[in-house]
């Protein structure tokens, strides 16, 4: 898993000091999509930090409470998932699940969206993968999050943050 990861990160070209906003604007480039960071302020119900991989955007979504340093590794630890394309498999409470898509089962909703315990080999390697960015980085991190939820996104923004 480890070699795994350090491979991701040369590929990625990690330097000191790391601005997270110019690695999303490059993986972005690279999956041909645009890649948004947004803010939220979470509830102690939901994961610090969502990757949701729409159809033609990825959004990753962090609680804004946190400090600067937590914050960076939030951000990291969802592009982890993201570049080793890992799925959802955690919890998210029925409520929540019912008002981002109430057309579809809780079950499904979560297993879509994501992941909140590290348990499993997928948090494991995000985790792992975040750590070792920041060390590389010399944990020499900003995060810049996107002024506006983009249209369409301003009621899951608005779900999470209730």
């Amino acid at each position: 898993m480890r070699k795994r990861c350090e491979e991701e990160i040369r590929r990625l070209r990690i330097s000191t000091p790391l601005d997270v906003t110019a690695l999303c604007e490059q993986l972005a480039e690279q999956r041909g999509r645009p890649l948004h960071l947004l803010a939220l302020t979470s509830r102690t119900s939901n994961p610090s930090g969502l990757w949701v991989a729409a159809k033609k955007a990825d959004y990753i979504f962090y609680d804004e409470s946190v400090g600067e340093a937590h914050r960076a590794h939030i951000v990291l630890h969802e592009i982890g998932h993201m570049v080793f394309e890992h799925a959802g498999v955690a919890e998210l409470d029925d409520l929540t699940a019912r008002l981002l898509a109430p057309n579809l089962d809780p079950k499904v909703v979560r297993q879509l969206l994501c992941r909140d315990s590290y348990d499993n080999e997928h948090e494991q390697e995000a985790e792992l993968f975040a750590t070792l960015v920041l060390v590389r980085a010399g944990f020499e991190v900003t995060v810049t999050p996107d002024a506006d939820a983009p249209p369409g996104l301003a009621r899951l923004r608005e779900v999470l943050s209730a």
